[in-house]
């Protein structure tokens, strides 16, 4: 009996060792493809500034953009919201660049800011039951 719970201990340390290095991993990924590719243009309007992911324990995996706004986007972009989100997570789904991080059972955060001002326009926030 002191054995098998020994070993079933075992085998979650050992897990639990897997999961701080795959996050580590994360972290160093994020930050590095940051540094690589950002600032990023992804089309006339939005570029991606960074990619954040902190093994502080927030599960947090986060896209930064910038959106550059002319007066009439902006007053239009309210009207576009629920389609973003829905395109987003329909691209989430698909993504096999994510695999990795969708495995990990993170949030996936896409945070768009004004160019102009900083100041942030939309936040999509997804778990992993959201993308599964």
């Amino acid at each position: 009996m002191v054995m098998k719970q020994l070993t079933i201990l075992s085998m979650l340390l050992l897990l639990m060792a897997c999961q701080e290095k795959k996050f580590d991993r994360l972290e160093r990924e994020a930050r590095e493809y940051t540094v690589r590719n950002c600032p990023k243009v992804i089309d006339q309007i939005t570029t991606l500034d960074s990619i954040v992911f902190h093994n502080d324990g927030s599960l947090d995996y986060i896209y930064y953009y910038n959106v550059t706004l002319t007066d009439e986007l902006r007053e239009g972009f309210e009207s576009v919201r629920e389609g973003v989100r829905e395109q987003t997570l329909k691209g989430l789904r698909n993504s096999i660049e994510l695999k990795m991080v969708k495995e990990a059972g993170l949030n996936i955060v896409y945070v768009y800011r004004d160019a102009e001002t900083g100041k942030e326009i939309m936040r999509n926030s997804f778990t992993q039951e959201d993308y599964q």
